[in-house]
């Protein structure tokens, strides 16, 4: 038994990196012979444009939008369509979406459900509160068949939260096309650039970014363009034009021309409270670009693992940021692949045929299983 048809559950097409990823992987999917199914809950989220056209898309009937609590419905409301799709896989492409797990398992008991681990499983919780998070997690992502990890890091956190039956095999993020070759590095910009990409929410703490900015700023020209959007918008630019940097910073929404930016930047600068697996990082280094990050993920260390491709700051001290960034300002422009070497197993086809391989072992195994 093979698992043709892969049905990927979104809530909404969101600007997320959950999202961005699953959208890559399903094109490499296609383009090995299978089926893709996007069911959702809304057309919504702005990047409904970017599904292959040879996938399919399914959306509720009437549709759910995203709310405080509408993912607490997601499950129910999704399951008699999925029944009714009936695809050999369904793959969850983020800790968002694992709630749907139990009512999808009712659904179609024999299915075969992988989740990929986004985020940390867990945040650090006091000893009583542990025990029930670790309890209801179980009881989310018992349904499943495998957890997917990004990083060898996250799943040594991960596999003691997870149900000892569980698959939990590590695959790179498919952050990189297959074939990655960075655009030529183009001399740095006069005065330097650092780039931030995110989201502009509180998990991206950009206003950490801005501050540390602005002590840069203080020392040395440079400019700042934060790459994203969100809802701390007006927040970031009255803090940048309070910090006396709004000449120096840019926030262009989303841009359509990352990689041409990345070969004109000096840095990237990187402030999350917490993270998974930052593709921003990898899609950086992977362009010869130097990172200063916040420890804001353990995965980190092994993409920084060396002065010339950066630093992680550890606490929240625009100080000290600063003086990374400064640091980082003065490295080499271009290694001419030194950054690029520690990044390049995130090939996005590699990828996509180790998550098939594993839906074909899963289905494989529940085919033996029944007979």
């Amino acid at each position: 038994m093979s698992a043709r048809h892969i049905l990927i559950p979104f809530h909404d097409f969101a600007r997320g990196g959950t999202e961005r990823v699953a959208l890559t992987l399903s094109r490499h999917w296609i383009d090995d012979g299978c089926h893709v199914t996007f069911l959702c809950g809304s057309r919504g989220g702005g990047t409904i444009d970017q599904v292959d056209p040879r996938a399919r898309i399914v959306a509720l009937d009437p549709e759910l939008p995203r709310s405080t609590f509408s993912r607490l419905r997601l499950g129910k409301a999704m399951a008699p369509v999925l029944a009714r799709i009936a695809p050999d896989v369904v793959f969850i492409p983020g800790n968002f979406h694992f709630v749907l797990a139990p009512a999808f398992r009712r659904a179609m008991p024999e299915i075969v459900m992988v989740g990929k681990v986004s985020n940390p499983l867990l945040p650090d919780l006091p000893g009583p509160l542990m025990v029930a998070a670790r309890h209801l997690l179980s009881r989310i992502c018992g349904p499943l068949d495998a957890m997917a990890f990004m990083a060898p890091e996250l799943a040594e956190q991960g596999r003691p939260l997870i149900p000892a039956c569980l698959a939990a095999p590590v695959i790179a993020e498919p952050n990189l096309p297959a074939g990655f070759k960075a655009p030529a590095r183009k001399g740095p910009s006069d005065p330097p650039l650092i780039l931030a990409i995110a989201r502009l929410e509180p998990q991206k703490n950009l206003a950490l970014a801005l501050e540390a900015f602005a002590r840069l700023r203080a020392r040395r020209p440079a400019t700042l363009e934060i790459l994203g959007e969100g809802a701390e918008r007006a927040r970031l630019e009255a803090l940048a034009r309070r910090l006396g940097i709004g000449a120096d910073v840019a926030m262009p929404g989303y841009v359509d021309d990352i990689p041409e930016r990345l070969s004109r930047a000096s840095a990237l600068l990187l402030s999350s409270r917490y993270e998974g697996y930052p593709a921003v990082v990898v899609e950086a280094l992977a362009a010869d670009v130097p990172v200063v990050a916040t420890a804001c993920t353990p995965t980190l260390g092994a993409l920084i693992d060396r002065p010339i491709r950066g630093e992680i700051v550890t606490g929240v001290r625009p100080d000290a940021l600063a003086e990374a960034l400064s640091r980082a300002l003065d490295l080499p422009f271009a290694t001419h692949g030194e950054r690029a070497a520690g990044v390049a197993h995130h090939d996005a086809a590699a990828s996509a045929r180790s998550y098939l391989d594993l839906f074909d072992e899963l289905a494989l195994g529940r085919s033996i299983h029944a007979r």
